[in-house]
């Protein structure tokens, strides 16, 4: 569970997508890499160190960011008339010329959720879907380095940091939302519909994305194989019980979930288990142990919660 190793000396970001814990490890984040779940899928050659950017299928592709800590992911989807690319990374590399690289159809953005991780690329694109809400629209404005510096450090690093970048001066761009999305609405790419649904919890503004013919759920941060996020002050444990039970109502139409960080195409079984561990944390007599002050983790196989102590039900 390596996104939770790097934390000595790091505080909570409330704007992060992975609120760092005060605790301290024995082990590093970049220990078990490269991750070899990743072999299974054909790595394109994009010129270019890094992004890695993996083909799931035919018109599906992974864009991985493995050398700093989050090792964020994001997606692009092609259909027969234009493109959808679900969430933006870190704004480290240019995504845009990669983007380009692996389609010249007509592009749409859009984010699983509005933490930093996911939508720092965001600037370079000009037709952006995003949910109307107020957390969304405040992330869309920006932050100063002062917010999400303390994100970009030495130790977050792996290798191949882009020359260009600077840790110092590192920021998160502004961006504009040209089209808000509805909860249950159906964005045809051509041939291939995508289902937009609302799941806050993690975020007030998390949503999921049914990529309907290939059977595909992608889930942001509500799911990733490694502890999930659920402590900041703009999480809702209670929301994320609701949103479990949203997600797993889809379990009989979707094969794999496409996760925002670590690891791609993991098994619909964990939407199964996913349910059977928030209803274990809401069991005063399920083991759990105290991270920090407030926060208590809930480990299970596979993943784990780390969830506000006293939990909000």
């Amino acid at each position: 569970m390596n996104r939770i190793t790097l934390l000595v000396c790091m505080i909570c970001i409330v704007s992060s997508c992975a609120p760092v814990s005060k605790v301290k490890h024995d082990t590093y984040w970049y220990d078990t890499l490269p991750r070899a779940s990743w072999s299974k899928y054909q790595l394109i050659d994009t010129k270019q160190d890094w992004f890695e950017v993996y083909q799931l299928n035919a018109n599906t592709y992974a864009i991985y960011e493995p050398n700093q800590w989050q090792e964020a992911i994001s997606y692009l989807l092609i259909g027969s008339d234009k493109a959808m690319l679900v969430d933006t990374l870190q704004g480290i590399g240019d995504l845009k010329s990669l983007v380009a690289q692996l389609t010249n159809l007509p592009l749409l953005v859009i984010n699983t959720h509005s933490h930093f991780d996911h939508v720092s690329g965001n600037y370079q694109f000009d037709t952006i879907y995003g949910v109307n809400n107020t957390f969304a629209l405040n992330n869309a404005k920006g932050h100063d380095n002062a917010v999400n510096g303390q994100q970009m450090t030495a130790d977050t690093f792996w290798k191949n940091v882009p020359p260009e970048f600077s840790m110092e001066s590192y920021e998160n761009k502004p961006y504009q939302i040209e089209y808000y999305v509805a909860d249950g609405e159906i964005i045809e790419l051509g041939e291939r519909p995508i289902e937009v649904v609302f799941i806050p919890g993690h975020s007030p503004d998390s949503i999921m994305l049914i990529d309907k013919n290939n059977r595909l759920m992608l889930t942001g941060d509500s799911f990733y194989p490694a502890p999930l996020y659920l402590y900041s002050e703009t999480s809702s444990f209670r929301d994320f019980a609701n949103s479990v039970k949203t997600m797993l109502s889809y379990q009989d139409r979707v094969d794999f979930l496409l996760p925002g960080h670590n690891e791609t195409m993991q098994s619909v079984a964990y939407l199964a288990k996913l349910q059977a561990a928030v209803l274990a944390v809401q069991n005063a007599a399920f083991p759990s142990k105290l991270e920090d002050e407030d926060v208590r983790n809930y480990e299970f196989e596979g993943f784990s919660l780390l969830v506000k102590d006293p939990l909000d039900k």
